[in-house]
């Protein structure tokens, strides 16, 4: 046990603050079980896509685990992804490794065919693209989609995320025309998999390559202990068997946390900076939700993506002012649906990008009901400073504004240049097994890591903190 760490004898928690957690996450299992319902019912009943609409039913429903996770917090997020804590990296683990079993598994259904979103294997793009996101990362703590779950949740840094992020998208669709041939034509081996690479065509043989893949990323969630210094006892497996009964918290971050959410539900925040069996079994619920709702999207529509809305926002906003110059654009033609036909500019706004507009507002939507009604962290645009950013920078907001500006200008323009995003690759990718999506996340880590360790001064050590 380190000095950052007490041992849990008496939780003084509430019953109801833990009846608003279950019933949250027994209602979003349900939601999920009922869209992946839908998915099968689209693919072997209706022979078509789920309406547009549903997008915002599936965003809601994936947003709302990480929002009570608080992955849309800058300071988590940059601890994570410093590998000071492995929470999401286990969340992750798991959602991707089930995730893969779930999706081939249902795919050896007589008539069944998902809507896959493989990214190809350009390498100039995706390094490169995966770099820059990773070192927005580093400085911002967003992704594409915490940047709208943390809009959501009322934090006033994210307007300026989100500012960044759509300069950033802006200026790829500007210039992709001038750079496709060297990073998105170059090195490009296609949409191949992990299962491709061994010359695997059948159902069964992807199916058994899923247990392999999946296996593997799930021993990742069971096995890894939340911190670098924990023993492996500390880690699900043990936990969930009921090996281990002790509960660590993190009372250093636990402190931090009630202090920046006062108003907030003190089981959850205990919860999520925790190890333990009841941290364990909630993830389990969660994970369930967070995972079957990612691969019904695949079934219903299309994989889950947050970052190509930045670039199809401005094609529209373009279109509005000048219809043949944003028809003409390369990029929008691509991802906004625009085209010239005849000679004049015609667009087809979601004939490209599909329900992605809607599933973003749902992210949105779902921080919003998350932070106002089960977590009670809503910060109501009041000013704050994360503190991983206090700490290196000091407490000027203008500073963090800028900061999470340049961040996420930089994790737009890599996502768009890597065709991909947390979601759409690291997420919706792997879960495919997709190998470009793979290379994406180990770039993306490489770049965060050396920003957080170099520029930011977070170090690896037992409880998450330098």
């Amino acid at each position: 046990m380190t000095k950052d760490m007490i041992y849990d004898k008496n939780t003084n928690l509430t019953q109801h603050e833990r009846n608003i957690y279950n019933i949250t996450s027994i209602t979003l299992l349900i939601i999920s079980l009922s869209l992946l319902v839908a998915g099968l019912y689209y693919q072997l009943v209706s022979h078509s896509l789920a309406p547009l609409i549903v997008g915002i039913v599936a965003g809601a429903t994936l947003a709302i685990p990480l929002e009570l996770w608080n992955f849309s917090d800058p300071d988590t997020l940059q601890r994570v992804m410093a590998f000071q804590d492995r929470f999401l990296m286990v969340c992750f683990g798991f959602a991707i490794g089930l995730g893969a079993i779930l999706l081939y598994g249902l795919n050896l259904i007589p008539g069944v065919q998902p809507h896959f979103g493989f990214k190809a294997l350009f390498v100039p793009g995706i390094v490169i693209g995966g770099l820059l996101f990773g070192i927005g990362v580093g400085f911002a703590g967003y992704f594409p989609g915490t940047i709208w779950i943390a809009l959501g949740q009322g934090r006033r840094d994210a307007i300026y995320a989100v500012a960044g992020g759509l300069l950033g998208a802006l200026s790829w669709s500007l210039i992709f025309g001038a750079v496709r041939n060297d990073l998105w034509n170059t090195l490009n081996f296609g949409p191949i998999t992990w299962y491709s690479i061994a010359g695997l065509t059948s159902k069964l043989e992807i199916f058994l390559v899923s247990l392999v893949f999946g296996g593997i990323m799930f021993l990742l969630f069971m096995f890894l202990p939340r911190y670098p210094k924990l023993s492996i006892k500390q880690s699900c497996a043990y936990h969930l068997t009921g090996k281990n009964k002790q509960a660590y918290v993190f009372d250093k971050q636990y402190s931090e946390e009630l202090s920046k959410y006062p108003n907030a539900r003190r089981f959850i925040v205990r919860l999520t900076n925790e190890s333990s069996e009841t941290n364990a079994r909630s993830i389990i619920l969660l994970g369930l939700a967070f995972t079957v709702t990612a691969v019904a999207v695949i079934y219903l529509r299309q994989i889950f993506g947050e970052s190509t809305t930045y670039a199809w926002i401005w094609s529209q906003l373009f279109y509005g002012l000048n219809p043949s110059y944003a028809a003409s654009n390369p990029y929008w033609q691509i991802f906004g649906g625009l085209k010239i036909s005849n000679g004049i500019a015609i667009d087809n706004p979601f004939s490209q990008i599909g329900w992605e507009p809607f599933s973003d507002l749902g992210t949105f939507l779902g921080g919003l009901i998350s932070s106002l009604f089960i977590s009670k962290r809503f910060m109501g645009f009041k000013k704050q400073v994360p503190n991983v950013w206090q700490k290196r920078f000091g407490k000027s907001e203008k500073l963090r504004f800028v900061g999470s500006f340049f961040g996420a200008f930089l994790v737009l323009f890599g996502a768009r240049m890597a065709n991909g995003c947390a979601s759409g690759h690291i997420l919706s990718g792997n879960i495919q097994m997709a190998v470009s999506s793979f290379v994406f996340m180990i770039a993306v880590l490489a770049g965060a890591w050396l920003i957080l360790g170099i520029v930011m001064r977070l170090k690896i050590n037992g409880t998450g903190f330098r």
